[in-house]
């Protein structure tokens, strides 16, 4: 655990070995009715199943869905910056910070390809980074 990075919340996500480029969302899959979530639940929110609820490894990449340009920032964020939906394979829509470009419309189109990042996204209270999940658009390097 020395080597791990800190994370935005527990339960969300998986660091592989505190290996960013290994990261993975932690979603949940009803064996009763197939449907996905995230965050992963216990109960089934379509059939309302409380057994048969597997945790599953989401997929890292899907398609913008919509996205908003905010002009003002919560404690810890620079603003401008962007925030948007991305859908995923498994019909799960993510609410993400969007990087790896500038925060101008012209930058994203909805239907892009985009990838999961897991990067710092914030400082939390004694000033150490703490990592979350983001995406940015597909094939684009963050660094």
């Amino acid at each position: 655990m020395g080597n791990q990075p800190k994370k935005t919340a527990e339960g969300l996500f998986e660091l592989p070995d505190g290996d960013l480029d290994k990261g993975y969302l932690l979603g949940s899959k009803c064996a009763h009715c197939g449907m996905v979530s995230f965050p992963k639940r216990k109960i089934c929110p379509s059939c309302l199943a409380d057994d048969g609820i597997e945790e599953i490894p989401l997929s890292k990449r899907g398609k913008l869905f919509s996205f908003s340009i905010n002009q003002m920032a919560p404690e810890g964020f620079k603003a401008p910056y962007v925030m948007g939906k991305v859908d995923l394979p498994e019909q799960v829509r993510i609410f993400a910070v969007i990087t790896g470009c500038p925060p101008e419309e012209d930058a994203l189109s909805i239907g892009m390809d985009m990838e999961m990042a897991f990067e710092p996204v914030y400082r939390g209270k004694n000033g150490e980074p703490l990592v979350g999940y983001t995406f940015r658009p597909a094939g684009r390097a963050t660094k």
